[in-house]
């Protein structure tokens, strides 16, 4: 299983598990993986494929194979899963995978996520009851269909169903592909990003605050 790990530079605090998006690669997400590094996580980032079996995001039995190796390849102190786009439905499959099998989750980030036709979100919605998720979306664009994710969650809180403590955090002038840096090339193309990136340090500061704030809840 390719995990791509990333230490920091001493013992490691805890472990995040850092999801690319569709197409995506783990070296798209060198530059999070290094700030969490330097926050004293160790980073784990699992390769997903699109469409191709038998890695794709949509294969569920693929993703609790991630699930079984991360619970083997994590450090000790808290357990954080994080997911861009297409890796954020992944992540809440992988992280009610963990849970299931009896590997707590202290915290579950998901960063402009895109359903999956396999509706795997949806479907481990219910067994993520309890474990704190923060969610941050862009506006609403092509690339995170219109902010579907976002009304989503208000339908499912107002449903009254089993699920976990949601925060929504939406950051005005945020791009789909902001997480990766700045100007990347797919996302100014396809999702019209703003090359300038004018909300990439609400973004990166957003995100290094969940984590670190996560990090440090369990220590203390």
């Amino acid at each position: 299983m390719e995990l791509t790990p990333l230490d920091p530079a001493g013992v490691p605090l805890g472990t995040v598990v850092l999801l690319h998006g569709f197409t995506r690669h783990p070296r798209d997400l060198q530059a999070p993986a290094e700030r969490f590094a330097a926050l004293g996580a160790r980073v784990l980032r699992p390769r997903l494929g699109a469409w191709w079996w038998p890695r794709s995001t949509n294969r569920t039995r693929y993703l609790t194979h991630i699930a079984e190796a991360v619970a083997q390849a994590r450090s000790t102190g808290p357990l954080i899963v994080a997911g861009h786009s297409a890796g954020a439905p992944a992540g809440a499959w992988i992280a009610a995978a963990l849970r299931n099998s009896g590997t707590s989750v202290d915290a579950l980030i998901l960063v402009d996520g895109v359903e999956s036709p396999a509706r795997t979100l949806r479907r481990a919605w219910p067994d993520l009851t309890g474990v704190p998720v923060d969610v941050i979306c862009a506006p609403p664009s092509r690339c995170n269909r219109n902010g579907a994710l976002a009304r989503w969650l208000d339908d499912y809180r107002e449903s009254g169903q089993p699920g976990p403590s949601v925060d929504l955090i939406v950051i005005p002038g945020m791009g789909h592909g902001d997480v990766e840096g700045p100007g990347r090339h797919v996302y100014v193309r396809w999702c019209h990003d703003d090359p300038a990136a004018p909300a990439l340090a609400e973004l990166e500061g957003t995100l290094d605050g969940l984590v670190e704030r996560a990090l440090d809840a369990v220590a203390k």
